[in-house]
């Protein structure tokens, strides 16, 4: 089977991360060409999430920070 995804630009590292993380999916290609984007880039490329990163890494350096427990199921 083949299938064809048209992805916006903004949207496309994501989707190429997480395809590459699938052992049964054959990327061809420019996409099997383009290069894994970093975690912490990924994070920085969206100016609110890059607000919120830089405000939590703050609150770090203050000593401000928060434990969250996960639940025991999902």
């Amino acid at each position: 089977m083949k299938i064809t995804l048209e992805i916006p630009d903004n949207r496309a590292d994501f989707l190429l991360e997480l395809l590459r993380s699938l052992p049964f999916v054959k990327l061809r290609g420019q996409a099997a060409k383009a290069p894994a984007q970093d975690e912490t880039a990924y994070l920085l490329s969206s100016p609110a999430n890059a607000e919120r990163l830089y405000a939590a890494l703050e609150r770090d350096r203050r000593g401000q920070r928060q434990v969250h427990e996960l639940p025991d199921t999902i």
